[in-house]
C-alpha cells in the first residue's frame, strides 16, 4: 500500500477512535471538572454535563496523543529515504 494512503488511512482510524473514547473520558473527568470549576470559577458543568470546551479539550488532548506515534514514524521513513539518496 503507498504511504500517503497509509497516512490517511491512520490518521482516520486515530479520529473515529479517538472520538468516542474522549466522550467517555470527559464523563468520567466529571469529578474534575467540578473541582476545576469550583476552583477556578471557569464554567465547566452546567445542568446537562461538562461543558463543550471539555470535550474538546480532552479530544484534541487524546488525537495529539495518538497522532505523536504517527509522526514519528513518518520522520523515521523520511530520514530513511533521505539516508538512501546520500
Amino acid at each position: 500500500m503507498k504511504l500517503p494512503l497509509r497516512i490517511f488511512l491512520g490518521m482516520a482510524s486515530i479520529i473515529l477512535i479517538t472520538a468516542p473514547l474522549s466522550v467517555l473520558l470527559t464523563l468520567l473527568l466529571l469529578p474534575f471538572w467540578s473541582w476545576l470549576e469550583t476552583t477556578t470559577g471557569i464554567e465547566s458543568v452546567g445542568h446537562s454535563g461538562p461543558a463543550g470546551w471539555c470535550y474538546a479539550a480532552v479530544f484534541l488532548i487524546m488525537l495529539v496523543s495518538a497522532l505523536l506515534p504517527l509522526v514519528a514514524m513518518l520522520r523515521r521513513v523520511q530520514d530513511g529515504k533521505h539516508a538512501a539518496s546520500d
